[in-house]
């Protein structure tokens, strides 16, 4: 059976790129809360993750990397304010990036070695974050949906594990530094469409599952992701306009349960996990 990889977006529902100007003076943080019950979900399903933790939650909970750890997953990093990387430039990211292993190097006794631009952010305006990951001894990114959206995504990028070129993410460069795992679709034709995971399992859950299937039969890996705020009971009702609450809440009462099925059917691992049994580290 092919390992696909199973990554967790630890974040806030006040993070997303929806709700950058949503006051957020009456709201509180979910992830002490929210993180325990994915673990134990996890442990049922025997199932091992990455984890990519925002740095300031990080920072303002550590435990909470200690509990990861401790389980036998993978802390990796999802920028330190969760601020979009052409919000940036790469002496931020690389400051950022060195902040985040300070905080991980008590605990984990290394440093991060994967990471993921919040709301994907990453293509070729900002792929000046290749040569950080260099500097930062990052080993891997998972940022890239291979397909166009509203928001992100780099349309001819290859939509299996790779390295890309530094002058244009679509490209394999087999001499490249970091590996790139993009993120899960599906294709109809020509026409690929984002299956891995988050509002995308929330909305079309068959196809997700057909994604990973039709992945597999091919010998390569899904890349699925999931927002911890998905995946909490509690998780705080923003007020949004119908477009974007329809995006950040459709279908979230059965979050959990899509997810569960997901991880009964098909096997996963952690991104490191895939590195090292495939020796790409």
């Amino acid at each position: 059976m092919i390992r696909n990889i199973l990554s967790i977006d630890v974040e806030e529902i006040f993070h997303i790129e929806y709700a950058r100007h949503v006051d957020k003076r009456d709201l509180s943080y979910r992830t002490p809360y929210n993180i325990p019950f994915i673990l134990e979900l996890l442990s049922e399903q025997d199932v091992s993750a990455t984890f990519f933790i925002v740095g300031e939650i990080a920072e303002k909970f550590p435990e909470i990397i200690t509990m990861i750890v401790k389980e036998g997953h993978e802390v990796a990093f999802h920028s330190y304010d969760h601020k979009l990387l052409w919000m940036k430039n790469p002496k931020q990211l690389e400051a950022e990036i060195e902040k985040f292993n300070e905080l991980l190097m008590p605990i984990t006794k290394d440093g991060c070695m994967g990471f993921r631009a919040p709301s994907f952010s990453l293509d070729n305006k900002t792929r000046w974050a290749l040569e950080v990951f260099d500097r930062t001894q990052i080993l891997y990114d998972s940022s890239i949906f291979p397909t166009w959206t509203a928001l992100y995504g780099v349309p001819r990028a290859p939509a299996k594990p790779y390295k890309p070129s530094e002058n244009d993410l679509a490209v394999e460069d087999f001499d490249g530094k970091v590996w790139e795992f993009p993120l899960t679709t599906y294709s109809f034709f020509k026409l690929r469409v984002p299956a891995a995971g988050g509002f995308y399992l929330r909305l079309m859950p068959s196809l997700v599952r057909k994604a990973v299937k039709k992945l597999n039969k091919h010998g390569l890996p899904a890349v699925i992701y999931i927002h911890s705020w998905e995946l909490d009971s509690e998780t705080p009702k923003l007020k949004l306009n119908p477009y974007k609450s329809f995006v950040t809440y459709h279908n979230i009462g059965k979050t959990v349960e899509f997810f569960k099925r997901l991880l009964s059917d098909f096997e996963f691992i952690s991104f490191i996990e895939y590195m090292k049994a495939r020796e790409m580290c």
